[in-house]
C-alpha cells in the first residue's frame, strides 16, 4: 500500500522549518553579511527558488529567524515565570533570567548584533509584541494587585527593555559575559525593587 502523500501545508512547512533551522545555525556562526544563500539553499537541498517564495530573500529569512529566537525567548522566560507563586518576583527573576539566555551564541549574535542593523524598525515592532506588550501588562496586573507606585506601564516598560538591550551588549563585550551578566543582575534588582510601593 503507498504511504499517504502529505498535504502542501505540510510540506511547505516542512521547508520553511528547514531553511529556518540551517539560517539560524549559519547566521549565528558567521553573521548576516557572510551567509550565501546558494549555499544555504545547497544544504538543506533546495532551490533560490523556494526560499524567496517562502520569505522574499536573505532578509525575509533573518526576520523569520529572529521571531523564532524572540518565540524561543518567551517561552523561556514563561516557563521561568511559572516556576515562582509571587507573581512579583517571577517578574524580576524573568528579567534577570533574560542575562542567562545570552550564553547562547545565536541570540547574541543573531538578536544583539546583527537584528538591529538588518531589520532596522521591523525589529522594534517585532520587540513591541514579544517583548515590550507583555511587559508593560505585566507591569498593569502588579499595579492593581497593589504591588506597584503609579507609573505608566506602558513607557515603564521600554525604559526596562531599553536598559536590558544595551546592557546585554555591554555584557556580550566583556571578557568574562558571566560575571558580567552577574553584576548586571545585582543592579537591575535594585532598579526594579524602587518600583515597589
Amino acid at each position: 500500500m503507498p504511504a499517504p502523500r502529505r498535504s502542501r501545508a505540510a510540506m511547505s512547512a516542512d521547508t520553511t522549518e528547514r531553511l529556518i533551522a540551517a539560517a539560524r545555525r549559519q547566521f549565528a556562526e558567521k553573521g548576516f553579511a557572510a551567509v550565501v544563500m546558494d549555499d544555504l539553499c545547497a544544504e538543506v537541498d533546495l532551490t533560490r527558488g523556494a526560499l524567496h517564495h517562502h520569505f522574499g530573500g536573505k532578509a525575509g529569512l533573518f526576520g523569520a529567524v529572529v521571531q523564532d529566537l524572540l518565540e524561543e525567548i518567551n517561552q523561556a522566560l514563561d516557563a521561568r515565570y511559572d516556576t515562582h507563586a509571587d507573581p512579583w518576583e517571577g517578574y524580576i527573576d524573568t528579567c534577570l533570567h533574560y542575562y542567562d539566555l545570552l550564553h547562547d551564541p545565536a541570540l547574541r549574535r543573531i538578536l544583539l548584533q546583527d537584528a538591529p542593523a538588518v531589520l532596522g524598525p521591523r525589529l522594534r515592532e517585532m520587540e513591541e509584541a514579544s517583548y515590550i506588550g507583555p511587559m508593560a501588562q505585566g507591569l498593569v496586573e502588579l499595579q492593581d494587585a497593589g504591588r506597584l507606585r503609579a507609573f505608566d506601564a506602558v513607557a515603564m516598560a521600554h525604559l526596562i527593555n531599553g536598559a536590558m538591550g544595551d546592557s546585554g551588549m555591554w555584557v556580550i563585550a566583556q571578557d568574562d559575559p558571566q560575571v558580567a551578566a552577574e553584576r548586571l543582575k545585582t543592579a537591575l534588582r535594585c532598579l526594579l525593587e524602587g518600583l515597589q510601593m
